[in-house]
């Protein structure tokens, strides 16, 4: 196995070059911020997860504009520079305004995990002030459990495929297990003991040497890191698998000190991933937060459906296309209609039976049956070949979905008032 050197680290001329094009083409677009802390993108391996923040007077016509033209940009870049693939995976997930950052009911513990870098800095030093003030609550450990439990227990091999790293496709099978699905746990499991998000995974790693068992594991992490994952014997058996066991024997021990640092569940050190799992499901939340939780991500959906739909050569699609129609019903029509049933009406109610009471109130029947089409459509199977056309099927739907959710949204919003900082989601532990 030869391995390609680490490549110059151009992580500050990418967000600087996409921050400034989708300003040009978006002019409410004030301000610009990635997940996780600089350190932790990995030059040749890491994606750049963007947000992107708007100004407080953009509507939902705006945003709809918006996903096209940021998809744009994203399909030049892609065009223009090959070599950007990776960190082109996707277009910016979450977006919204400067005012939905500093309000206590959007609220998302990610957003402490958030880092700036361009963009309008009084509205950025708004949104820091805002976030400062916010308590560790029941919401914010409800985050990190459920980030803990989603990557508990063994690596699932198959679950993270190599798409769109060139010549760094063979360092990857050492990155996903080591950045992908042992970091983020270390990090919640930091913030749960210290109660405290804590941005950055390598911020979180180096803190972990320091109050969790067996430091020597992270000492390794580091070392794989910095020679850029160049470890020939992690990768050949028995190396790849021994490497698993140590990384899923230190989160089961990690998750054991967690027991006096957890309200929400019962932590259980002989727990395992699917008892876990069940103990946090269990946990109810409130409507409003699931309801928040997902239509977050709907706003650039259109734009990135009709990137990956785009014949470009050198970037693969396929298992992208089929990771988000995996999901997308869910997080855009099942969740968000049944959480708003609940919270609205405060009952347990069938999306469908939440569309037929809004239908001629609050949406329109052209709206409700357009929801209903995007569900059915959304959902079905995609043949092998298939995935670009259904892509682009799907978008024709997004458009109705978003006025949609933006109306329900702007409805919780009213019905919520101005009690939101008050209310159960936001109580300190």
């Amino acid at each position: 196995m030869k391995f390609q050197p680490k490549p110059a680290n151009d992580f500050p001329e990418f967000i600087e070059t996409y921050f400034k094009r989708c300003q040009t083409v978006c002019p409410k677009i004030v301000a610009c911020a990635g997940k996780w802390q600089f350190e932790d993108l990995i030059p040749g391996l890491s994606d750049f997860d963007t947000r992107l923040i708007a100004s407080d007077d953009t509507t939902t016509v705006d945003w709809m504009r918006m996903s096209l033209a940021v998809g744009r940009v994203h399909t030049e870049l892609a065009e223009e520079r090959p070599g950007w693939a990776r960190i082109l995976e996707h277009l910016p997930g979450v977006n919204l305004t400067l005012s939905e950052l500093c309000d206590p009911v959007f609220y998302y513990p990610e957003f402490r995990q958030w880092s700036f870098y361009h963009g309008d800095r009084q509205g950025i030093e708004r949104v820091r002030v805002a976030l400062e003030e916010a308590p560790w609550s029941l919401r914010e450990e409800l985050f990190h459990l459920k980030k803990f439990a989603t990557y508990f227990g063994p690596y699932q091999r198959g679950i993270d495929p190599a798409i769109n790293l060139g010549a760094y496709e063979n360092k990857y099978p050492l990155h996903s297990r080591l950045m992908h699905y042992f970091a983020p746990p270390v990090q919640a499991a930091v913030s749960l003991a210290q109660r405290q998000t804590r941005c950055g995974k390598l911020e979180a790693l180096r803190i972990a040497q320091e109050i969790f068992p067996h430091p020597e594991v992270i000492d390794q992490v580091f070392d794989a890191v910095e020679r850029h994952y160049e470890l020939l014997d992690r990768y050949r058996e028995p190396g790849l698998s021994e490497l698993e066991t140590v990384l899923e024997r230190y989160l089961r021990d990690t998750y054991a000190t967690l027991q006096e640092a957890v309200t929400l569940i019962s932590v259980d050190p002989s727990d395992s991933r699917e008892q876990l799992r069940a103990k946090v499901a269990a946990v109810t939340a409130e409507p409003t937060d699931s309801f928040f939780e997902g239509i977050r991500y709907c706003r650039f959906l259109k734009g990135r459906l009709l990137f990956y739909a785009k014949p470009i050569p050198w970037f693969e699609t396929a298992w992208l296309i089929r990771n988000e129609l995996g999901r997308i019903v869910n997080h855009f029509y099942l969740q968000p209609l049944a959480s708003y049933g609940k919270a609205r009406y405060g009952k347990t109610l069938k999306p469908d039976e939440v569309l037929d009471n809004l239908c001629g109130e609050l949406l329109s029947p052209q709206e409700c049956s357009g929801m209903k089409e995007f569900s059915e459509v959304a959902a079905l199977p995609v043949p092998d070949g298939q995935e670009k056309s259904r892509a682009e099927q799907v978008a024709l739907y997004l458009d109705n979905l978003l006025v949609c959710l933006e109306k329900l949204k702007a409805d919780l919003r009213r019905v919520i008032g101005t009690s939101a900082s008050l209310r159960g989601c936001l109580k300190t532990l």
